[in-house]
């Protein structure tokens, strides 16, 4: 009877033992693919000086470029985490960051701005139908124990990945030149077909039918269930994302138009993400310790003390307190994530296009009007306005702490 017993306890340990083996696979090969999928748009704002020149444009018009991958962001997420919700391979995970990669290197050889907005609608479709995937897999393989840590470290992925691209735009445009850029398409293919063969089906880590009943709704009724779950949390994602992104895509202007060289706005853009990264890792574990909403509010009202000065100086002085203001921002990035997902589990996915797919749409619309603000008063006044913006989701916290929590 207790070699019996023994038997299947090993038997269960075994088990075990195989399904997390999966779960660190699944989290591994879809956070590669998230720093390969990350690694592209922001080569959006580091060949925008080039853009500018070659093409003439305004500042508005540089900004409608992140406008436009940011509606094709909006347009997208919802639906393909709806799709994503319903289907058990990881295609979305693994194919759309090629589209991504594909219109971010066919930017530099636009032969005119109609070309370059085609380009960044694709760049926009392959990201839109990666993030929702990628945060469901992760969620899924971190279950309810180490949902908080699995999505800090898929965030920390995508960030670095961000982080990494201003050096990586700068190296391809300086090497191989603008027209040669489209051949750094070839290595991003392989790496797919070799992330294809570790990143496992939804239903070898976690219970994908457990969400029947919610993922036979039709996209309406879905979409709208999820999105009044989740609203607080899209328009606190929205507000943050904005500051972060516009700062993000007007960064490297704004150094070269203080005379500071192509080489130097990259620098300034890679710490800035850089910094972003770590905080990904960070924000989890510290919500863990002092609560989700604490952190929120905490960081959100550290990041306009160190942004809005940053914007106004100059130098090294101006660098460290942009990096800090992004580590900010970006430090409550996975905790909305993970309370999103914590709120809907069943619609992993569907949270994931409308916490941090939406904002980050909506996010990058506001990069046009930024723009033209810029045109009129000045692309210093402008940023400083952006810096001073999550202000209003702490005026928005405190209000849901008087009334109660009934806000959040």
């Amino acid at each position: 009877m207790k070699s019996e017993e023994k038997h299947v306890y090993s038997d269960g340990q075994r088990v075990s033992k195989l399904a997390g083996a999966l779960r660190v696979r699944a989290l591994v090969s879809v956070s590669f693919m998230h720093f390969l999928n990350d690694l592209h748009p922001t080569l959006l704002p580091t060949f925008l000086p080039v853009i500018v020149g070659k093409l003439s444009l305004s500042l508005g018009q540089a900004g409608f470029l992140s406008t436009a991958f940011g509606i094709v962001n909006l347009m997208v997420q919802p639906l393909a985490g709806y799709l994503a919700d319903k289907r058990d391979k990881p295609t979305f995970a693994l194919w759309a960051p090629f589209f991504t990669a594909a219109g971010a290197c066919l930017l530099p050889i636009a032969p005119n701005y109609g070309v370059s907005l085609l380009f960044v609608a694709i760049m926009g479709f392959g990201t839109a139908g990666f993030h929702p995937q990628g945060h469901g897999i992760t969620g899924l393989a971190g279950g309810s124990g180490k949902l908080g840590a699995y999505l800090a470290i898929f965030g920390f992925a995508g960030t670095f990945g961000a982080a990494v691209s201003p050096l990586y735009g700068v190296f391809l445009l300086r090497t191989a030149g603008p027209n040669l850029v489209p051949l750094a398409l070839i290595p991003v293919f392989v790496s797919i077909l070799a992330a294809r063969c570790f990143l496992p089906a939804k239903s070898l880590i976690g219970n994908p039918q457990a969400s029947r009943q919610q993922v036979s709704e039709n996209f309406w009724r879905s979409t709208g269930r999820v999105l009044g779950i989740c609203l607080p949390l899209v328009i606190i994602s929205i507000v943050r994302d904005a500051t972060s992104q516009g700062i993000r895509v007007f960064l490297p202007i704004l150094v070269t138009s203080r005379g500071g060289s192509l080489e130097s706005g990259g620098a300034v853009l890679f710490a800035f993400t850089v910094a972003g990264s770590a905080a990904n890792l960070a924000g989890g574990k510290l919500a863990d310790m002092f609560g989700k909403e604490r952190i929120i509010t905490i960081m959100l009202v550290l990041s306009p003390i160190f942004l809005f000065p940053a914007v106004l100086m100059d130098g090294m002085a101006s660098v460290a307190l942009f990096v800090l203001g992004g580590a900010c921002i970006a430090a409550t990035n996975p905790v909305t994530l993970a309370m999103a997902q914590e709120y809907v589990p069943e619609n992993r996915s569907s949270a994931s296009s409308l916490v941090m797919g939406v904002s980050w749409g909506f996010a990058n619309i506001v990069a046009s009007p930024i723009g033209v603000l810029a045109d009129y008063i000045g692309l210093t006044g402008a940023l400083a306005l952006l810096a001073l913006s999550p202000l209003t989701v702490v005026a928005y916290l405190i209000l849901n702490k008087f009334f109660r929590g009934r806000l959040l």
